[in-house]
């Protein structure tokens, strides 16, 4: 019997709910699931045979401490899902960079380096922007994320030094889609399309996260924003076992805003065969190679 760990973190010793079900789905299959907090130091990761990757949800606040752990994951050789070479791309969102130099269709983004003291009004008044969005490039769930007007830049002018101070620096344009359409997520396993959800943002909000009172329900989504939000897929170092990809439609097409195959929330609950189709996802990630 195949023995995998869910990776998770010290806030979800036993996981985050939805991922319950893809437990449950993973003994139909006869492949023994555990919850494995990353930051144990009594863990024997070489004892499973592959890790998934699912809610470290505080990677991006311990940062240096969680990419040793990975990289020391990665050095053993022990099996990854999704595999090594993908966790590594997508860790920062300059992946982003990569996927418009491939053609896919991705918010415009201005990368900032780390130490760097760049004048945010004046780049983002160059690319015709006034209501923008910054945010680390490695970071998750809305963490120092801020969005505002020019005119109000010197408000968070501290709280962007902060954040260079440690890691590279996004800015993007708020997408007013977001308010008045939401955020699609599309999921996907092994590159086929399984369902979607439609984020929305509670009343004077902008994120969509659940803990910022976001709200999810099941969408319906086009056939060409699919092969829109595939091609992502294609463009990462390899086809991901499973992937969310995030946008907003504008003018009838799928924008990027992120995509995710690190530790997605994949909303399992969302779809009743969901999590049959990750755990087989799984299942054949361990086939490979074995």
């Amino acid at each position: 019997m195949a023995f995998v760990a869910l990776v998770t973190s010290e806030a979800y010793p036993n996981l985050y709910e939805d991922d319950l079900l893809l437990v449950r789905a993973l003994d139909e299959l006869g492949i023994e699931s555990r919850p494995a907090v990353w930051s144990d130091a009594g863990v024997d990761w070489l004892s499973f045979d592959a890790l998934v990757i699912r809610t470290p949800w505080d990677y991006f606040i311990r940062l240096r401490e969680f990419r040793a752990w990975l990289d020391a994951r990665i050095t053993s050789g022990v099996r990854m899902c999704n595999s090594s070479d993908v966790l590594a791309w997508n860790f920062d969102k300059r992946y982003l960079q990569d996927l418009a130099v491939a053609g896919v269709s991705v918010i415009p983004t201005i990368v900032v380096s780390r130490g760097a003291s760049p004048d945010i009004v004046a780049r983002a008044r160059a690319r015709g922007w006034n209501d923008i969005v910054v945010k680390p490039t490695i970071s998750g769930g809305g963490y120092c994320t801020h969005r505002f007007r020019l005119d109000d830049a010197d408000t968070y002018r501290d709280d962007i030094a902060r954040i260079l101070e440690d890691r590279d620096l996004l800015i993007q344009p708020f997408l007013p889609e977001i308010m008045s359409q939401g955020e699609l997520s599309l999921l996907f396993f092994d590159g086929v399309f399984s369902h979607a959800v439609c984020k929305r943002p509670k009343q004077g909000d902008y994120r969509v996260q659940f803990q910022y009172g976001g709200t999810t329900e099941s969408a319906d989504v086009r056939d060409e924003w699919i092969a829109d939000a595939r091609a992502c897929l294609f463009a990462a170092p390899s086809l991901p076992s499973y992937a969310r990809v995030d946008g907003v439609t504008c003018d009838g097409g799928f924008v990027l805003m992120e995509l995710e195959v690190f530790e997605p929330l994949m909303f399992l609950a969302q779809h009743p065969a969901a999590p049959a189709r990750f755990a087989k996802a799984i299942q054949r990630a361990l086939a490979v190679g074995s």
